[in-house]
């Protein structure tokens, strides 16, 4: 099981790969990664799990390190495709494949207009910890999040 970012939205998402191939080093001593730095160095694909987290029909996940740059590009990308439905979804989970009611993920939910988006707001979700706020009664849940943009 890992981490997931995803946009989920009623119409169809397209997909996005970087231009060309960047060079990716992974430190795991000091637990860095350096991807070039570019702008379009992201990847939107295909995320064929999302109605195990919305009821939202399509959905893209995005891999890649954060960075303002392409923070500004997906907030693009998200204002794109508003011109198609009524609000897209930023989800931030981590992957899973059944939960008994004990287990069930406990859900952090914001709602907010596409004019009030900034990069804070993707950078937050991006960091956002998985496994910090267990639910007391339940310290094994794990914490979900979803950033829903409105126009």
């Amino acid at each position: 099981m890992s981490i997931c970012t995803f946009l989920a939205a009623d119409c169809p998402l397209a997909t996005w790969e970087p231009s060309r191939d960047y060079p990716l080093e992974i430190n795991l001593d000091d637990g860095t990664i350096e991807d070039g730095g570019a702008e379009d160095n992201y990847f939107l694909q295909p995320f064929e799990d999302v109605q195990d987290y919305t009821d939202r029909q399509n959905a893209v996940s995005l891999e890649w390190n954060y960075t303002e740059g392409r923070a500004k590009q997906i907030i693009a990308y998200i204002k794109n495709a508003l011109r198609n439905t009524p609000s897209v979804e930023l989800w931030h989970v981590w992957l899973m494949d059944y939960c008994e009611f004990e287990d069930r993920p406990f859900l952090h939910r914001q709602t907010i207009s596409i004019d009030e988006l900034t990069v804070n707001h993707i950078r937050e979700i991006d960091d956002a910890e998985i496994w910090n706020r267990p639910d007391k009664q339940y310290p094994n849940r794990p914490s979900f999040y979803c950033l829903e943009i409105k126009r």
